[in-house]
This record gives structure tokens, sequence and C-alpha cells, in this order.
């Protein structure tokens, strides 16, 4: 892990990082790395513990190849899903017909989407593609679109297991968990060519490294998601509570990948955190 301290034209990289990550999700080359209905733990875990909540009107946003619209279908959902990409939107029409699927910008979200939703999703850490005050400007735009008694579920990149992972077998044990369970999700033939991607990566983190920094209360990171072609928003359980506490909602728990609460003091091991939420009183 190496960046540096958020640099004098780190305004500029931000404009960067949304743009290389929208050009690169608006591709849609990745639709068939999410052509599955596998869950981890933790959405397991949330979609049981929330199913009452998950019925009434429901917005997938990111929804990919309907992974997770498939599932809110099932729990009798008014399922609705947007994606950046118009790949990804014709994919999850297919695969999940009984949702209402858009080509939709996130970043625009405010304009193209209208009512109120009796929960907002946002798996895959689909928020951190956007730099600090984009992403505060997307949580207040989606605030508005939840109704009073709302929740907000979203999974964002841990900085605290990036800057100072486990040591030793905790580690190990940890980081092999989560390989496991990601490695299982994915067909043979989509691990085969990732081997074969391999200058790719190599190109791109040479591209996209200098681009890292570390500002105050998070860290803009090229990790080796979608390989190396992003730059990912990190930060910890408690910035992030006080991010979502600044913008009018209030935390309701903290989950690691596995499922493993995340109380407040703690900041959990795995590489990123499921968060719920509602608007605050």
């Amino acid at each position: 892990m190496s960046y540096d301290s958020r640099p004098p034209t780190a305004g500029i990289a931000d404009d960067i990082q949304v743009r290389v990550n929208a050009e690169v999700w608006r591709d849609g080359e990745f639709a068939s790395f999410y052509d599955h209905v596998s869950l981890l733990p933790a959405e397991a875990l949330i979609l049981a513990r929330y199913c009452g909540r998950l019925t009434g009107r429901v917005l997938d946003v990111g929804c990919g190849a309907g992974r997770i619209l498939n599932y809110l279908v099932r729990l009798g959902a008014e399922a609705h899903g947007i994606d950046i990409s118009e790949h990804m939107v014709q994919f999850s029409r297919r695969s999940v017909p009984a949702a209402d699927v858009r080509c939709v910008d996130l970043a625009d979200i405010r304009g193209a989407v209208h009512g109120r939703f009796d929960a907002i999703l946002m798996t895959d850490n689909v928020l951190d593609v956007f730099d600090d005050a984009h992403r505060r400007a997307v949580l207040s735009d989606l605030r508005e679109l939840l109704t009073a008694d709302g929740l907000l579920i979203f999974s964002s990149h841990n900085l605290a297991a990036w800057e100072q992972p486990p040591s030793g077998d905790e580690k190990l044990g940890t980081r092999v968990a989560e390989i496991g369970q990601r490695v299982a999700q994915r067909p043979l033939g989509d691990i085969i060519r990732a081997t074969r991607r391999l200058p790719r990566r190599v190109a791109n983190h040479r591209r996209l490294a200098p681009l890292q920094y570390r500002a105050v209360n998070h860290a803009v990171v090229n990790d080796s998601g979608q390989d190396y072609a992003l730059l990912h928003y990190y930060i910890t359980r408690a910035d992030q509570e006080r991010q979502l506490t600044e913008l009018g909602y209030a935390l309701l728990e903290a989950l690691e990948l596995s499922g493993a609460p995340v109380p407040t003091g703690q900041e959990g091991a795995t590489s990123s955190l499921y968060y719920v939420a509602a608007l605050a009183a």
C-alpha cells in the first residue's frame, strides 16, 4: 500500500477519478463477472433481517447483471434498478424481467429517478467510484429519495483494513476467506480470462497509481478491482458514520463481509463493510 498525502492538485485527481471510473463502467465489459446470484454472508443476513422493509418500492443502484434484483423480486418488492452501462441494463432486463431497469448515471440520479423508495441498495462498493465531494452530493440526493422510514443499504471499502491489515494467522485467515468467497462466485472462464489480462493490469496500475492520495478522513486507492482500472474511495467505519450523520442519516449497523457486526469503536477486518442507515429523526 502506497500513496501520497493529499496533493495540491487533488481536485484535478478527483475529476479524473470520476471520469475514469465512469468510462470503465459505461463500457459494460465486466457484465459476465456479475452474472451470478451468489450472496456474501453480510448480504444474506441483511436481506433476511430487513426482509419486511424490502417488500415495498426498492431501488438497486448499480444493479449490474441483476444479482440483487433477483432477490428483491423474490421478496415481493416493486423492484427498480439503475446502472450507468446500457449493456448492463439490457443484461438485467433479460435476467430479471419483473424489475424496472433503466440506464442512469448515479451522479444525475435526482433528475432521472422520481418518487420515493422504501429502501435503496448499493452493493459491490458502487458508491466508491466517487471522490469525497461527489460522494456527499450523491448521499444527499439519495436522502431525498427515501421515504420517512426508508433504509439506505450500501457497502464501502474499509480504509482501516487497507492501512492496518491484521497480522499473522489472522491476516492470512481473513484474506483466504475473502478470496474463497469471491472465487466461489466466479465461473471458471472468468478466472482463466483474468490470468490473460495480466499485462493490462500492470499498465493500468502504472497509469493510475500516481493519482492515489490520503486525505484526513478518506483515501483514494488504485486497488486490484477490474484489472487496476479504477480509483476507489476508502473510508473507516468511524468516518463513514460521521459522514452519514453530517448528511442527515442515522447508522443502524455496520457489518463485515462475513456478517459479523462492527460496533462503534471498532473498525472491522474485512476489505469492505456493509452499512445500514435510516433518516435521522
